[in-house]
This record gives C-alpha cells, structure tokens and sequence, in this order.
C-alpha cells in the first residue's frame, strides 16, 4: 500500500465511524500503535463548542497520519500538510449551519455573553487551524481538538 492509498484509508475510516469514533476506528489507531483519547477527553470534546456530527476526533486522525508519516521515506510525505488535512476532515464532520442559524445565533449570543466585555476587553485563544477554543487556561501545546500547534514556536 502506498502513503497516500494508507492516508486516504484512514480518512475513511475516520470519516465513517460513528460520532467519536467506534470500534473499528479503535482497530484503525491500534494498528498503528496510536494511543485514543481517553474517556474524560471523549468526553470534554464532546461537550464543547466544536461539534461533530460524525466520525472520529480530529486529533486522533492526526495521530494515525503521524504514525503513517512516520513509516514513509520524508521524499514520499513532503508533500503532505497536516494542518489542512485535519482541516478539511473537520469540515467534513462539522454540523451545517444555514444562515438563518448563524444570524439567529449572533443576535442571541450577543447580547447573553458580551454583557460587561467591553471594559472587561476579554479575548479567549482559539486555534488557528480549527477554531476551537483552548479549553484550559494554561494548555500552551497543541490543540486539544485538532492537535495544531497553538502558538508558534520560534526556532534558532
């Protein structure tokens, strides 16, 4: 098989598990020697803003494709950009929203949680890849959702 037959084998798989995953999806992440989210993870995204309608967990498919990056020769994967491809499986696995949804939703939502905000001059970190908040004040790593990078690193 070849890497890309592997990556698109496991957006598949992914992609047609059920919300959160199932237990072929829990074979898929074995096979690779991926370790899955562990219950209270499960649970915690489950219950956030980033919603799913189906499939697995953004950030356990960037775990497999790791693992299957990691088997390739560098010349066969340098191609591959990781940060895009979670991206477009979350797009995939995201809930629609149709305008009328998005309006009614502003207009409910602005007034409930911009209430004392403009002295206040709060600002939550989201990801830059997927949006989702950082759901820890202290989580400075990777996204808990799609498993970017939320801060840039600077190196020497």
């Amino acid at each position: 098989m070849s890497f890309n037959e592997e990556i698109d084998k496991a957006f598949s798989s992914a992609y047609h598990s059920e919300r959160g995953g199932n237990a072929g999806w829990q074979d898929v992440m074995s096979s690779y020697g991926v370790q899955p989210l562990t219950e209270q993870e499960r649970e915690a995204l489950l219950n956030t803003e980033m919603k799913i309608t189906r499939g697995a967990f953004p950030i356990e498919l960037r775990r497999v494709y790791e693992a299957i990056i990691n088997k390739y020769p560098q010349d066969q994967t340098a191609g591959f950009n990781m940060d895009a491809k979670v991206l477009e499986y979350y797009q995939k696995i995201k809930p629609f929203s149709g305008l009328t949804d998005i309006f009614q939703n502003a207009a409910t939502g602005t007034a409930k949680y911009s209430q004392g905000l403009q002295s206040a001059k709060h600002k939550t970190m989201t990801c830059k890849n997927c949006g989702a908040p950082r759901l820890e004040e202290m989580q400075y790593d990777d996204c808990l959702f799609c498993g970017s990078k939320l801060f840039e690193v600077k190196e020497n």
